[in-house]
């Protein structure tokens, strides 16, 4: 039987042919739309307002990725280039039809210095920026960053409480931790029980500690039963109740 002949054999060659008509109008409106003058990238929005982000660099990787032809705009290597800035923690760049690139870019938030000069940020990692804002300091081992992190939002919270707060953060080789407040106190806290040690300054400290603050050199709580302190013209007092050995 010649292939004309038959009905369902016939109705099945056409829907083929339709088939790979409907394809191929279709791959060649797509290929015009790209390279269409008619589809222009006409705004770039950044969705979040910033602070750090030096608009210049925006506008510079915008007109080397995102001018042109909205499907052809290189939108991966413009958000690999925006995530390279130095304060930028997460970045999304978008095509919004039908003119539009949105550029979603989250700041990091700088937390403290590290001791060498750089940032640190909320997560605990360390980026070069510049920054006027006052920061606490952080002097402790590098991979130990995040660590110190956790701490310093603990322990300012705790120190909320009577109106004191961390201006430099220390964790030494042995892992021992030590604060220096911002007015100027240092605090020694030791190996262990960090918190309970810094509750128990914070307990003291209107009652017995804050009148002779001017005069306090440092406060050594690494005691069970008490702390000691030593006042800047280099005498030692003892409080009463310590009679076991530091850490």
């Amino acid at each position: 039987m010649r292939l004309w002949d038959n009905a369902q054999a016939l109705k099945r060659l056409y829907r083929w042919l339709y088939l790979c008509v409907a394809l191929c109008l279709m791959a060649a409106i797509t290929l015009w739309g790209m390279h269409s003058s008619h589809f222009p990238v006409r705004h770039i929005k950044v969705t979040r307002t910033l602070q750090h982000i030096d608009a210049a660099d925006i506008q510079r990787i915008s007109k080397q990725y995102l001018y042109g032809n909205i499907f052809t705009v290189n939108v991966n290597a413009a958000q690999q280039e925006l995530a390279g800035l130095p304060w930028v923690a997460q970045v999304q760049v978008k095509r919004v039809w039908p003119d539009t690139i949105a550029l979603d870019i989250k700041e990091r938030v700088a937390l403290a210095r590290w001791h060498d000069g750089q940032l640190v940020d909320q997560e605990g990692e360390l980026f070069h920026a510049r920054t006027s804002e006052d920061l606490p300091v952080f002097d402790g081992p590098v991979k130990n960053s995040r660590a110190m992190t956790v701490q310093l939002l603990l322990f300012n919270n705790m120190l909320h409480s009577v109106d004191l707060s961390v201006a430099r953060l220390h964790l030494n080789a042995r892992s021992a931790w030590e604060i220096v407040l911002n007015n100027g106190i240092l605090i020694r806290l030791g190996r262990e029980h960090q918190e309970k040690r810094l509750a128990r300054f914070i307990a003291v400290w209107p009652q017995v500690l804050e009148d002779q603050a001017a005069n306090i050199e440092y406060v050594d709580m690494r005691y069970p039963d008490g702390f000691a302190l030593r006042k800047k013209q280099t005498v030692d007092v003892r409080s009463d109740a310590v009679t076991a050995t530091a850490d």
